[in-house]
């Protein structure tokens, strides 16, 4: 049993070899753009897309600071709403068309690092179509709603930027502190994880344990090995990345499978995160009553979009 253990172990400690590296890469890289005046200007990509949602003014700011942090986005959302510069009933469609920058950082810095080294370019490049698929049919949703809200674009016309905004150079040390310690969030989960799942799958019990549960999970059409995938990401989307990531390095899934199981774990995801992560988040920064209304109804509107590109996974699986 401890040669089993170890010789689990070890598969794992080599799969995060693998993927951790480019993953840090990915972190620094954020951490780059996120705390130097070069990289605000290379969000100047997404004016079109802000213009197209009918953002003007100091709203339309909202829609690049949501790929640097989505909550520090949200705070100055919230800030725009106490000074009467944006509606309430606009709040919606503006969290929503941030939705797409907010999921293209974590796309570019920590999910594609992620899945390109463990699952292969193929697989990887389907997953994040998909993903991004879920994104634009977000932003379209909010588009929508802000489009229908704006009718009072003279009241935007105040074009000051916070200066927090363009920071200046913060020195290599804080870039590498920040990067860092994104990374140790991440792998913090992410490696515990593999790890765990390599070493329990190398024990024969747990083996004959998946076999034996296979026709119960069969029967309502899940695999053992996707309902573990989906638990996995439940609380963090890198826990069903690398669950995921262990099964295929022992053929317990095949590359063909794995873009629809983690778009099953990516609804699973949305489902808990939104009572564990969003709601405390969005109470705190818009308060109680209208923090939990946004939460739920941007759930609802989610959900759809996920369950859409869900279909596309299916087709082509």
């Amino acid at each position: 049993m401890m040669d089993d253990l170890v010789s689990g172990a070890w598969h794992g400690m080599r799969l995060c070899l693998t993927v951790l590296p480019p993953m840090f890469a990915g972190c620094l890289a954020g951490s780059l753009f996120a705390n130097t005046k070069f990289g605000m200007r290379c969000c100047a990509v997404f004016s079109p897309l802000a213009r197209l949602t009918g953002l003007h003014g100091p709203s339309a700011l909202y829609f690049p600071l949501c790929f640097f942090n989505f909550h520090s986005a949200n705070a100055y959302l919230s800030s725009l709403l106490r000074r009467e510069i944006v509606e309430e009933q606009d709040i919606l469609g503006i969290y929503l068309v941030g939705w797409l920058p907010a999921s293209l950082n974590f796309y570019i810095f920590f999910t594609a690092p992620a899945l390109f080294p463990g699952i292969g370019t193929i697989p990887a490049c389907i997953v994040l179509a998909l993903y991004i698929l879920a994104s634009i049919l977000i932003f379209g949703a909010g588009t929508v709603l802000v489009r229908r809200r704006n009718r009072r674009t003279d009241r935007e016309t105040l074009q000051a930027t916070p200066v927090s905004v363009c920071p200046r150079w913060p020195g290599l040390p804080a870039v590498l502190k920040d990067g860092t310690r994104q990374f140790w969030s991440i792998a913090s989960v992410f490696v515990p994880c593999l790890l765990a799942v390599e070493m329990l799958l190398s024990l024969q019990a747990v083996r004959t344990s998946m076999d034996q549960a296979g026709d119960l999970f069969a029967g309502a059409g899940v695999s053992p090995t996707a309902a573990l995938v989906v638990a996995a990401a439940l609380p963090s989307v890198m826990g069903g990345f690398a669950t995921a990531i262990a099964f295929l390095g022992d053929s317990l899934l095949t590359v063909g499978q794995v873009p629809k199981i983690l778009m099953i774990a990516a609804i699973g995801h949305a489902l808990f995160s939104a009572f564990s992560y969003f709601l405390p988040a969005n109470v705190a920064v818009f308060g109680p009553g209208l923090g939990t209304r946004l939460t739920f109804k941007s759930l609802v509107i989610r959900l759809p979009c996920l369950l859409t590109a869900l279909a596309v996974a299916a087709a082509i699986e």
